[in-house]
């Protein structure tokens, strides 16, 4: 059964995805968009904050630890804004709208950060995203050196950004590399716009300008764009 068939609407013709395109250079490259949202998304959670009196609103202030002008949120509260972070990030970068595709990559993201069972009905260990972000973001705060903590939010800050990157691009790898079907539901969204065919050498268009656009040269519309059909079909047949 194919699973797009569930998101697609009545009558409306199904989007052909040209398979040769799937290379392993292409995966490669969703794939490293991939990571960059992932860890874009678990980056921008409030973990490090400033110490204050400010509470939550049931009244109570969550948190793993503090210390002199600093406090360490715990991330397992935060978890619904690590979602709505990664829906955000992911459809931003790839661009998705309200199509059957797009949202059919949006579904298996969350499918992704609720985890898989076995067959016994126990949870796979190491199959939610959502778990694999929060050890990496663990991790990185049991890794900020006292001296760190000791010289105040910002080194901090800078201390604990560089740990969690670090964590996130290995764990996150391995992470895809066991469960593809995020990645293969990109590449296949990506693949059916043919925006892969479109490849513009970097300097192409400031070199055609340098030499149409010249110092102190009047340059005329006409001059830019010349339509000369007269030869057309002639070279397109040779």
């Amino acid at each position: 059964m194919n699973l797009l068939s569930l998101f697609r609407k009545k009558g409306k013709a199904e989007k052909v995805v040209d398979e040769s395109v799937l290379t392993d250079t292409f995966l490669k490259t969703i794939n490293v968009r991939l990571l960059k949202c992932c860890s874009k998304a678990t980056l921008d959670l409030p973990i490090l904050v400033s110490r204050s009196s400010t509470h939550s609103p049931t009244g109570r202030e969550w948190l793993l630890s503090s210390g002199e002008g600093y406090a360490i949120r715990d991330v397992a509260l935060l978890q619904a804004q690590l979602l709505k972070n990664l829906l955000v990030n992911l459809a931003d970068e790839f661009q998705i709208s309200a199509t059957d595709e797009g949202q059919f990559c949006l579904s298996v993201l969350l499918d992704e950060t609720q985890g898989q069972v076995d067959e016994s009905g126990e949870y796979v260990e190491g199959s939610s995203l959502l778990v694999v972000v929060s050890k990496a973001v663990l991790k990185a705060l049991e890794g900020i050196a006292d001296e760190s903590k000791a010289e105040g939010l910002v080194e901090m800050k800078s201390a604990y950004t560089g740990l969690l990157s670090r964590f996130l691009m290995k764990d996150l790898t391995d992470f895809f590399r066991d469960y593809p079907r995020l990645t293969s539901a990109l590449a296949k969204l990506e693949g059916s716009r043919g925006s892969h065919l479109v490849q513009v050498s970097e300097g192409s268009l400031k070199s055609f300008l340098d030499k149409t656009l010249q110092k102190d040269k009047p340059v005329l519309f006409d001059d830019l764009y010349t339509r000369d059909t007269s030869n057309t079909f002639k070279k397109e047949a040779q």
